[in-house]
């Protein structure tokens, strides 16, 4: 029987599709999952199901050529990308299989594989290197534009936003930043400056500092984006987001809590939430998200509230969109 690495993830309910990057139609897009390791390759990386109307299609082999990773070294059994590592599924009706049972059978193909290896850092230099240019940061241009500059320079200052010259420059990075001050990496992403939209076109992709700046044998662990806040403040409430500029947003508009990112919705995790065991967390999904969210807190050893207030509160239209907490606040 034929093994594939890479494959777009069968059908298990409304929350296995997702709002397609190109045409922004909800529960249209399918993502492709890693099943050695139950995760998804990247929030862009899929199909959309209006194969007519929309067509997007960005596969693992071109996010890998696009941000520079060596596919041949994440398993050591393949060497063709195109035969042996992915495999397309097609969906025109749901697939009978459910997502609990599909997890099952990753980790039967997990066992014996050796303890994970110390994390890899990124060097000061290259971090502090980026705390400049902020005139030139369309993030921080869009924030100058909905905050007041005392606001801004102080969400700059907390989460340490860098800027890039990568995507012809103005892009924004967002570096995660441990508990112990240690930089595991750094998430690049290109925004509008007057929407805070993110510029999908060309720009698929997110890049990051491990990729373009050291080799690929970078022991790259990541950590919640904003992390480091909790050596600030011992006591205050966490909240948890999935994008980075949600988590800046809010972190002005609710300053009670300490708020952090996990980057996507499927890195609501115990590997990165470990951290928060001794804090009162409060996770705010995206609308589409809450299910997933509340099944992955159940999970954990600590408890999580997750919040239901989009789910309750959004209109059909935001749904759509999908939107998050920093799109009501």
């Amino acid at each position: 029987m034929s093994y594939y690495r890479f494959i777009l993830e069968p059908y298990s309910g409304k929350t296995s599709r997702f709002t397609c990057p190109e045409c922004n139609t909800a529960g249209q897009f399918t993502k492709y999952i890693d099943t050695e390791t139950g995760t998804y390759i990247s929030d862009l990386v899929g199909i959309c199901n209006r194969k007519s109307k929309c067509g997007y299609h960005y596969s693992p082999k071109n996010y890998f050529r696009d941000n520079s990773i060596n596919y041949k070294t994440l398993n050591n059994n393949n060497n063709d990308i195109d035969n042996n590592l992915v495999k397309h599924f097609q969906y025109d009706e749901p697939i009978n299989l459910h997502y609990d049972c599909f997890h099952r059978t990753i980790n039967k193909t997990t066992r014996g594989i050796k303890k994970e290896s110390s994390p890899d850092f990124i060097d000061q230099s290259i971090f502090h290197n980026s705390l400049s240019d902020y005139n030139t940061n369309n993030l921080v241009l869009y924030l100058d534009s909905i905050l007041d500059k005392d606001t801004v320079d102080h969400l700059i200052n907390i989460f340490k936003i860098g800027t890039s010259s990568k995507y012809n420059g103005g892009s924004t990075i967002f570096w995660q930043i441990d508990i112990s001050g240690n930089i595991r990496t750094g998430k690049i992403i290109k925004y509008d400056a007057y929407t805070g939209k993110r510029i999908k076109k060309p720009y698929v992709a997110a890049n990051w500092i491990h990729s373009t700046h050291y080799s690929k044998e970078f022991k790259l662990h990541q950590c919640l984006f904003g992390e480091h806040l909790l050596k600030e403040d011992l006591k205050a409430p966490v909240a948890i987001v999935e994008s980075e500029k949600t988590a800046i947003i809010a972190q002005a508009k609710m300053p009670n809590y300490l708020w952090m990112a996990t980057g996507s919705l499927y890195d609501f995790k115990a590997k990165k939430l470990n951290v928060l065991k001794d804090r009162k967390v409060t996770a705010f999904p995206d609308i589409g998200g809450y299910d997933y969210w509340l099944k992955k807190a159940s999970e954990l050893e600590f408890n999580i509230n997750v919040s239901d207030y989009l789910e309750k509160n959004a209109s059909n239209e935001q749904r759509e969109q999908g939107l998050d907490i920093a799109d009501f606040l």
